[in-house]
Parts: C-alpha cells; sequence; structure tokens
C-alpha cells in the first residue's frame, strides 16, 4: 500500500525554499515526489494536509535519552527562581527509592548565584539525596549521601573531580566531575525494564517535538552497561517503538560494549563514537581554559592527563572507531586537536567536537583541516552570555559559539540540545541561530546563520553526521519517510514564531507515530 501526502507547503531541504507538491510513501521509504496529478494513480491512501507545512523530521545530535525519560517524572528545578520554593520542593519530594535523586539546579537562577550547602539540605530530608546541578558535571549532597557512600572531609579527591571543601576543610556538600560521576553511580537502582520505561516516555515526547532520530550517551550512568544497551534493543526498531537512536559509548565501558559484541539494528539502534571528557562546564569553572577565570588562578579542570587522552584515542583507533570528545574550554579543545592529529581518525570517518564552546581563530583552523563533525548546543548560548562574561571576560567572549564561521570554513555543524541540561525542543535552537538573541540582547551578530543552515544543521547536516546522508534528513526519493506536519511555515514566518512552533504529526519509517 502507498500513502500519497498532498496539498501543502511540502520543503525537501534540497535548497533553500526548494518544495514539492506530493509525496508518495511506501514500505517505510519515499517512494517518489512529484505533482500530485502525476502521483494519485500509484497511491491507495490519500492523506490531505490541508495546506499545513511538511518538512524532514528532525534530528537531535547530542543528548542523554535516558536521563529526558527519568526528568519527566523526576523532580527537575531548572525553571524554579525563588529560593523558599526550591527549598519547598526538595522538602516536598518523596519517592520510593532509598536515594532521592533531584535534577536541574542552576544556581543563576537565584539571587546572588545562591548555592544551597549539604547543611541545609539537611533540614528538608534525612535521606540520602543528590541534587544534580543543569550541567550534569556537579551536583550537591547531604549529610546522610555522604555517610551512605563512606564519604567524610578526609576522603582524597579522585583524579578528575573534588568535593568541595570550605576554609577549615570540610565538605561543602557540593560534588564536581569524576567525583559527582562517582555518586551519581551509586544511586542507580535501575533495571532493562525500568530502563525501558524510561526511554519509551522519553521517546514519545521527542516525537511530539517533530524529532525521529537522537544521537544519546547514556550507557555508564546505570549500573552495568547492559541494562541501558538491552532497554534500548529491546524498546525500539522497526517491529517496536519507532525511533532512531545512535549510541556513543562512554569510555568507561567502551571496551566492555565492544568485546559483548550485541546485535544491534540498523538505522534503529546502532553503537556509535567512543565518548571521552576533556574538561567540565564553564557553570562549575571546570570548563579547562588557557587563562585563569576572571579574579583567579584556577584554569578549571583537566579529566585526563595528555598520556591517558591519547591512549584512549588510540583504542578507539585499534577498534576501528572515531571519538567523540565533550570539550567546552580553548585548552581542551587544544589537547584534543593535539591528540587526533598525531592519532587520526580511520579513512572513511570522522571525529566528533561536542560543544567546542570557546574557539580561538587559530583552533578554528585546525579542526577546519580535519575530517571532524562538530555537535553543537546553540541554547547554551542563550544560557551562558547572560553570566558566563563575568567568568572569561569580554574579549574571551567573543570566541564563543562561532558558528557562522565553523560554517564559512566548511566545517559540518548539528544541531542539538545536550538534553535535559537544555530544553531539548528543537525550535528554541534554531530560534537561537537565527537570531542569537536572549531577552532583547543579540550576542555577537555577526555569528548569526541563515534560516536554511539552521534547520539544515537538525536535517541534512545531522544525516552527514551518521553516515546517512543518502537516506536521511531530507524528502526525496528513496529517502526514509520520516517527517513532520508543522501548524505554520517555518521558513516564512518570523524568527520569534519559529520558537512557538507545534508539531501536529510525526512520521518515522512510514508509520504515523504522534498526532496532535
Amino acid at each position: 500500500m502507498s500513502t500519497l501526502y498532498y496539498n501543502g507547503t511540502i520543503y525537501t531541504m534540497n535548497a533553500p525554499m526548494d518544495t514539492v507538491e506530493a509525496v508518495l510513501i511506501h514500505n517505510g521509504l519515499i517512494e517518489r515526489t512529484g505533482s500530485y496529478k502525476e502521483l494519485k494513480s500509484s497511491a491507495s491512501e490519500f492523506i490531505d494536509l490541508k495546506g499545513k507545512t511538511m518538512m524532514p523530521a528532525l534530528t537531535d545530535v547530542h543528548q542523554h535519552l535516558v536521563m529526558i525519560g527519568k526528568k519527566l517524572e523526576l523532580l527537575a528545578l531548572d525553571d524554579v527562581t525563588d529560593i523558599d520554593e526550591m527549598k519547598e520542593q526538595v522538602k516536598a519530594f518523596k519517592t520510593n527509592r532509598s536515594w532521592n535523586n533531584i535534577l536541574g539546579y542552576d544556581e543563576n537562577n537565584f539571587d546572588n548565584q545562591y548555592k544551597i550547602t549539604a547543611e541545609e539540605l539537611d533540614d528538608l530530608t534525612d535521606k540520602p539525596t543528590l541534587i544534580t546541578r543543569i550541567c550534569a558535571h556537579a551536583g550537591v549532597v547531604n549529610s546522610a549521601a555522604f555517610e551512605a557512600l563512606n564519604i567524610t572531609k578526609d576522603t582524597e579527591d579522585p583524579e578528575g573531580g573534588y568535593f568541595e571543601r570550605d576554609k577549615n576543610g570540610e565538605l561543602t556538600g557540593w560534588v564536581y566531575d569524576k567525583a559527582f560521576e562517582e555518586m551519581r553511580a551509586a544511586t542507580v537502582e535501575d533495571t532493562a525494564e525500568s530502563l525501558g520505561e524510561d526511554i519509551a516516555r522519553g521517546v514519545k515526547y521527542l516525537q511530539s517535538l517533530g524529532i525521529a532520530n537522537v544521537h544519546t550517551e547514556d550507557l555508564a550512568y546505570y549500573g552495568d552497561f547492559n541494562a541501558p544497551l538491552d532497554a534500548y534493543l529491546n524498546t525500539l526498531g522497526k517491529d517496536a517503538l519507532k525511533f532512531r537512536v545512535n549510541l556513543l559509548t562512554h569510555e568507561q565501558v567502551y571496551e566492555d560494549v565492544v568485546k559483548a559484541d550485541k546485535t544491534y539494528k540498523e538505522n534503529f539502534v546502532e553503537r556509535d563514537a567512543m565518548k571521552i571528557f576533556a574538561d567540565g562546564a564553564f557553570g562549575a569553572k571546570t570548563a579547562l581554559v588557557s587563562e585563569p577565570y576572571n579574579g583567579t588562578q584556577d584554569k578549571g579542570l583537566q579529566i585526563h592527563t595528555v598520556e591517558k587522552l591519547e591512549q584512549l584515542v588510540q583504542t578507539a583507533r585499534a577498534n576501528n572507531d572515531a571519538i567523540a570528545v565533550h570539550m567546552i574550554g580553548d585548552r581542551a579543545i587544544e589537547m584534543v586537536l593535539d591528540a587526533v592529529e598525531k592519532y587520526p581518525v580511520p579513512k572513511g570517518k570522522h571525529d566528533r567536537l561536542i560543544h567546542i564552546s570557546m574557539l580561538r581563530p587559530d583552533l578554528i583552523e585546525r579542526i577546519a583541516k580535519l575530517p571532524v563533525v562538530c555537535d553543537i548546543q546553540p541554547t547554551f548560548l542563550t544560557s551562558d552570555m547572560p553570566w558566563v562574561e563575568e567568568y572569561i571576560g569580554s574579549a574571551r567572549a567573543e570566541y564563543l559559539y562561532p558558528f557562522k564561521t565553523l560554517l564559512d570554513k566548511g566545517i559540518i555543524l548539528g544541531g542539538s540540545s545536550d538534553a535535559p541540561i537544555e530544553k531539548v525542543n528543537p525550535f528554541l535552537g534554531i530560534h537561537a541561530l537565527m537570531t542569537r538573541e536572549d531577552n532583547g540582547t543579540v550576542y555577537n551578530p555577526e555569528q548569526i546563520v541563515s534560516r536554511f543552515e539552521a534547520f539544515k544543521m537538525y536535517t541534512t547536516e545531522a544525516a552527514r553526521i551518521v553516515y546517512r546522508e543518502n537516506i536521511q534528513g531530507r524528502i526525496a526519493e528513496g529517502y526514509f519517510a520520516d517527517f513532520i506536519v508543522l501548524d505554520r511555515d517555518v521558513m516564512t514566518v518570523t524568527p520569534d514564531e519559529v520558537k512557538e512552533t507545534k508539531v501536529l504529526k510525526t512520521v518515522i519509517d512510514g508509520e504515523p507515530v504522534f498526532e496532535m
């Protein structure tokens, strides 16, 4: 049976403003495009778009899907701006689990960048509690959490992380990077079945936003890697919940995942590059920078020594794999470029540079000469810029998120959210690319990109990142029948209207998976 979609504005993403009159779908693929008159005789089912806009489904090239699913049912604080309200929500939060896990704390939402302490948390709950900072590179815990894990003020900091201490050497409750990761791992009480429920919950939400494919990294955070990996394989697929995921594999479990040699599901659940962390984040002042943060002697956190970083790269190369590296500060980026120049990616593949927030001109020139792609998060711009200049100064702030410069150098950029660190709605990211505006302020306007280039980052360019540019990201013959129907013409409305776009229908593999 072939289905014909017609009577709408159908953008192909082949070129700016390129449209077709009708699209014929058969067996999960786009069979033909053309006029209604020439295609109607081949169709057995007809879908009238009633003048609405249709375009390829969107991809988010960097997020954490399991955590998105969890956040939909856990307490999240990212939109709370009142300190007393935040404390009341923490106090009222109840769960049947042995740990309280709370997400999204952002001190920048509060007056004077207020950071709650372990002592204050003790007054709110006596259950071991971990509140994850919005960046997911730090968190705060109460005394019960430290006691549960036998952590005291005399506990040594792990390599690549630390327990914050006050001037008297006492633990404040705040933990960073590797110390945070170890504490978060200790809170895990998941199974493949429960994680499958988290994945399904997250997927259904993503489908409602027009997303059909995500690149996610979450195999190292929920106990044994088999639990989340099996959850993906059991939950998604052609004959299951239709959704496409590419699984980046955290450095800590990479070799175990490779040795497990699981049977993946082509075009639905596929293993991707080794994920490496080079530094932390600006919010926690753990992004690794070349010059100290303003008013300090601190240059951030170097997760790995140069030798260890090179060892990880060589391990990936030994398995014919690319790497995907989290790097925010300019010094972290420099270290990673040194490593990939020394140990090149296998022929036909490309490494991923994730975040690349602070890019000096010399680093951009080096990136342009390498077989790399960049996973960018446009809403980092609007989240960071109101406060990050205080940390790094106005001169260095000019080098933040230079998206237009990267495009002009011919560098492939894929659009993403890093959700649940940021809101996952892709139209917010597209708006940020088109305007670089937040609350009336436009940041580095010379780096604004065109509307078409912005949408490419979530369609055609995202497909290139996972080597599917000949079958995904366009409305064209032989491509996946993955597309969305929208409540407005996103190629002609104002940028602010793009931000308010609603998805009316999402189709994946030719099957409607969401309808408003």
